[in-house]
């Protein structure tokens, strides 16, 4: 069978810029995790990184010597949250990182603003076109954080403190906004990261900062919650833009991003950052996302990286001579460049179905999707467990194939879209 999704899209990752704030050995080495899964999935994004270290110890060379990075050293400085909290500590930096002193030292940028935590791996192409027609109209765009209920909580045990009149009468409400990830609009914010310095300085000076509940999370969500001074321009976005991972917690083959918020979350990934994002891997050449160990393994897991091509030549579906095919299990999310000269992709393969013949004939095709820059295309068309779909690219950057299903024991041999051994 032969099928075609349409494509109409122009990438949008140029327009966005996502800036860093790293300080430390540990948020050095996670930052440079951070940009270089970014690159992979959005390489016409710009990035700025801000090297909080006293003595600078980033470069761009770091991070691949990639054209679109500025890494800026600026240390923090001494100011009322400093004071308070710690210069360069932890509680100092949730908000210094959003202060006029440190955002007026940047490159100048006429795009939308992406504020990233350092602790982030980009899994998959995010929809970022998707964002564009909001941002343009001033909405500010973020996850709610799954301790959404703590934090409501923990904002009635201080209704009767001083710090609930700093937080004034909307930051009662929720939901609770997680901060590791935020897209805005610079010319049309409605001042969010002036109005977050103008609290944290206000808090600092009235002794009331360390009480504040969820640190920047708990502001934020007070300016963008419900009757806050900005609730109309909050837009929020589904889990897999910024899902909170660690070694027992991930967010399956859809996830875009993987956030390892939290100490444990943090070792984890730094000593599995081999296989989850291996140093000598080159995403320009070969396929990268999620997937589960073979289907044989008695308890599968999810493990992500890239992966060098472990072409496998799919049975029936009469490959040409330099024809390759790479053989995965369900779930998976595989990514590949659009290579410069080409026009279009030929999503093309078959499944099997293991030791699970008879159910599997029992039960429906798994699901494949198509997506472009993360958007998502269409659902391929699957007849008597193959298929074959042509998908114009256009100027997309990247093309990324999920399969979801119930078949345990399935596996997909999909062979190169573009046609490279």
């Amino acid at each position: 069978m032969t099928a075609g999704v349409r494509a109409e899209t122009l990438s949008a990752s140029s327009r966005f810029r996502f800036r860093f704030v790293s300080r430390g050995r540990q948020s050095d080495e996670l930052v440079v995790l951070a940009v270089r899964s970014l690159l992979c999935c959005h390489p016409g994004t710009q990035v700025v990184v801000v090297d909080a270290n006293d003595d600078p110890s980033l470069a761009k060379e770091h991070f691949g010597g990639s054209g679109n990075i500025d890494v800026v050293h600026l240390a923090p400085a001494a100011d009322p949250v400093a004071r308070a909290a710690g210069r360069g500590t932890a509680a100092h930096l949730y908000y210094w990182r959003h202060s006029p002193g440190l955002r007026d030292r940047l490159p100048p940028w006429r795009g939308y603003d992406v504020h990233a935590d350092a602790d982030l791996l980009f899994l998959r192409p995010m929809d970022l076109g998707a964002l564009d027609g909001p941002l343009a109209r001033g909405r500010i765009a973020m996850v709610v954080d799954e301790s959404t209920m703590d934090h409501y909580s923990a904002l009635g045990s201080v209704a009767s403190t001083p710090v609930a009149c700093l937080l004034g009468a909307p930051g009662v409400g929720g939901p609770l906004l997680q901060t590791g990830l935020i897209f805005s609009n610079p010319t049309d914010d409605g001042g969010l990261y002036d109005r977050l310095w103008t609290f944290a300085t206000a808090a600092a000076e009235a002794g009331q900062l360390k009480a504040v509940p969820s640190d920047d999370m708990g502001v934020v969500s007070s300016l963008l919650g419900q009757r806050g001074p900005l609730w109309e321009r909050f837009l929020p976005l589904g889990h897999e833009w910024n899902y909170i991972s660690g070694a027992l917690k991930e967010p399956g083959a859809f996830g875009c991003v993987a956030h390892f918020g939290g100490r444990r979350a943090k070792k984890f990934l730094l000593t599995q950052s081999d296989v989850l994002f291996p140093p000598d891997a080159d995403c320009r050449r070969t396929p990268w996302g999620t997937m589960r160990t073979p289907a044989h393994s008695d308890r599968p897991t999810v493990v992500r990286g890239l992966w060098q091509r472990n072409w496998l030549v799919p049975d029936g579906l009469s490959p040409g001579p330099d024809t390759k095919g790479l053989e995965v299990g369900l779930p998976f999310s595989l990514s590949w460049r659009v290579p410069p000269v080409a026009a279009s992709a030929l999503v093309e393969g078959a499944f099997h179905a293991g030791r699970s013949a008879e159910l599997f004939r029992e039960n429906a095709d798994p699901a494949l999707f198509v997506y472009l820059d993360g958007r998502l295309l269409d659902r391929v068309p699957v007849e008597n467990s193959r298929f074959r779909c042509p998908v114009p690219v256009g100027r997309a950057e990247t093309i990324t194939l999920i399969g979801a299903g119930s078949h345990a024991e399935c596996t997909l041999r999909l062979t190169d879209p573009f046609g490279m051994s």
